[in-house]
């Protein structure tokens, strides 16, 4: 595709924005990078870099943009920015093509495509899939919702080499029936959806929207591909060959995963898989079909299982201080998460969740967490609530956990090391401190990746304290 001369605006300029307008630069687009932000809180070396290069920067309010924006051949939209955005609804009025970086980067990409997403779990299964394929000698590349964006990865776009995709339903939301200037419409080889359960509500305003949007991934592709669908995605319409996940049997005692692909069986030996949790073994029969779908030989798959580790911030292990666990599962920013880190975990837990609220019901949190039980009660021994959504979580848990403390603060490591001391001074020995907070991490964290190592640096703190 010549993509010299097109007007192409950059709508978001975060890490997936800026990767797109590189690589649309160095096909000669002109280039517009707009962002609700103002420039002075862009990254300094991209603002320096549109600069160098001519490319104008302008906030989403700037005088005569509207106009601009009309006048535009595309809009590249990163996920971060919503289809209800005024410029967005403009554009599409005026008849300007809309389309998200991830659908026109994968568009563009040589190789096969294998597209995972789902409420939880699309990281670890992403990896893992990358990681198998490389086991099996073949060339994987894994980008999108998990970074990189898969425009960077464009010095490795050869037709030999598979891209392993996350991809988030905010994303889902820009990918167009038809790409824009005739590009080939992308085809993913293997497509998987782990879950559907409540999330980001506060954007997509249903839970029928939210699995509209995840459901359209499985548009793209045909009768010679394979879905996998997990929990809450049984119904889908595709036109894949379907791999349902509540069909894996997993051997305990031999400890082998049996899939089935349209009434066939085939069984993996697991006996080197250290992954614990009934979600990890659903993660793992994911890659392996989606590994499987490529052509990858079995045997070299089950060699690499035990070379896999677990991404950070998903059910990490910190440490131990005084017999009490410290789990980092900063990741779990949904309900569904939160007690699936749970079930996986032994023994009794001190939670500390909470931040910004996603527009889940903290009144099924409550009782999703009643119900865990532990031989001789709830599994959840007492809560410790921080951030935005700490006063709304303890209206909502107070009917059910009496033993819960808030924590109030503008500090993200202050709020932090208070959480992590109050909770260790709740739990026993053989019990657990676990940080699982059901919410966004935006109003104390830039991110979750943040959180999690703020609760490390608590440990650490209480370790030396202590020792």
């Amino acid at each position: 595709m010549d993509f010299k001369g097109k007007k192409i605006a950059i709508m978001g300029t975060g890490e997936a924005g800026a990767s797109a307008a590189r690589y649309l630069a160095g096909e000669g687009a002109r280039l517009y990078c707009i962002d609700d932000r103002p420039t002075k809180e862009w990254d300094t070396a991209f603002v320096v870099w549109c600069r160098q290069n001519g490319i104008e920067t302008l906030e989403s309010g700037a005088p005569g943009l509207n106009e601009i924006v009309k006048d535009m051949d595309l809009i590249v939209v990163s996920p971060g920015v919503s289809p209800s955005h005024g410029l967005i609804l403009l554009a599409r009025k005026k008849g300007v093509q809309v389309v998200g970086e991830l659908f026109l980067a994968a568009s563009l990409w040589k190789g096969p495509l294998i597209g995972i997403t789902g409420t939880n779990g699309k990281t670890t299964t992403t990896l893992l899939t990358g990681h198998l394929l490389k086991s099996a000698g073949m060339d994987a590349v894994c980008a999108g919702n998990i970074s990189p964006p898969l425009f960077d990865c464009f010095d490795k776009n050869r037709e030999e080499t598979c891209a392993v995709l996350e991809i988030s339903s905010f994303q889902l939301e820009y990918f167009l029936e038809k790409p824009p200037f005739h590009i080939k419409r992308p085809l993913f080889k293997a497509a998987v959806c782990l879950n559907i359960a409540p999330d980001h509500l506060d954007r997509h305003g249903s839970m029928e929207d939210y699995a509209r949007a995840k459901e359209r991934l499985f548009s793209f592709q045909d009768t010679n591909c394979f879905a996998v669908l997990g929990d809450g995605a049984e119904s889908f319409e595709v036109r894949a060959r379907k791999v349902f996940l509540k069909d894996i049997v997993f051997d305990e005692s031999e400890r082998t995963l049996s899939i089935s692909v349209e009434g066939k069986r085939e069984t993996f030996d697991l006996s080197v898989w250290k992954a614990e949790g009934e979600h990890n073994l659903k993660n793992l029969a994911a890659s392996l079909v989606c590994a499987r779908a490529l052509g990858a030989k079995a045997s070299l798959l089950e060699r690499g299982l035990s070379s896999f580790c677990i991404p950070g911030h998903r059910l990490e292990r910190v440490g131990i201080l005084n017999g009490v666990n410290f789990i980092n599962d900063s990741k779990a920013t949904n309900v569904h998460a939160v007690v699936t880190g749970i079930k996986a975990t032994c023994g009794r837990v001190v939670l500390i969740a909470g931040g910004r609220a996603k527009g889940e019901d903290f009144g099924q949190l409550a009782r999703d967490l009643y119900a865990l039980e532990n031989g001789d009660g709830p599994r959840v021994k007492g809560l410790v609530l921080i951030g935005e959504a700490a006063e709304e979580m303890a209206r909502s848990i107070g009917a059910f956990f009496k033993d819960f403390q808030v924590i109030k603060g503008d500090s993200g490591q202050e709020v932090m090391d208070e959480a992590v001391a109050t909770a260790f001074s709740m739990a026993g020995e053989g019990e657990s401190v676990m940080l699982s907070p059901a919410c966004a991490s935006f109003d104390l964290f830039s991110n979750y990746k943040e959180r999690g190592e703020a609760f490390k640096e608590a440990f650490i703190k209480i370790s030396k304290r202590s020792g």
